[in-house]
């Protein structure tokens, strides 16, 4: 009814606005340009930022804004996450029925990376939303899911996985568009 009133083409500020419609000031363009500069580099990046500074909105901009040639996007929105779920999620995403135990779910999440990167060249950018909620255990998972490279280089690793998820430097982004 106020559409009509303010000849409004549709309902401001709903989770529904197109990402080409929404606006970007210098700030959120910034932090845009950030995110590609961590999925460029396969870097693990950390986003923070106050409650409805735009952080989930970006995040979906960044998505649709991603070469799906280049980048496969994997979203995980999940505070009771566990770890068997976290790479049930990932695999179902990539397409792929994941195998029940953990590790072995974890060996298949890496091999299944590993034949994306190297015949078809298209490298995974995971999202965890709302990583502030997950337990302990679930950090950990995080953790050693990035310690690949070095697990694999001690002998320890049993897939020949070379780091395929991420590597260890990490790049911590603030999302604040308010802020000068």
């Amino acid at each position: 009814m106020f559409e009509a009133f303010y000849e409004l083409e549709a309902t401001p500020f709903s989770r529904s606005i197109p990402t080409d419609a929404l606006y970007m000031p210098q700030e959120l363009t910034e932090f845009l340009n950030r995110l590609n500069y961590v999925a460029e580099r396969q870097l693990f990046g950390v986003v923070t930022g106050d409650c409805g500074t735009g952080k989930t909105t970006i995040l979906r901009k960044f998505s649709n804004d991603l070469d799906k040639n280049r980048f496969k996007f994997l979203y995980i929105s999940d505070s009771k996450l566990t770890p068997r779920n976290f790479y049930r999620i990932l695999l179902e995403q990539m397409g792929f029925a994941a195998k029940y135990n953990r590790g072995d779910a974890k060996r298949q999440l890496h091999t299944e990376i590993e034949i994306m990167k190297a015949v078809h060249g298209i490298q995974p950018v995971c999202i965890c939303d709302e990583c502030h909620l997950l337990s302990r255990v679930m950090l950990e998972e995080i953790r050693f899911l990035l310690n690949v490279k070095l697990d694999s280089s001690s002998g320890s690793d049993t897939n020949g996985a070379d780091g395929s998820l991420a590597e260890t430097p990490a790049a911590g982004l603030h999302c604040n568009p308010a802020e000068n």
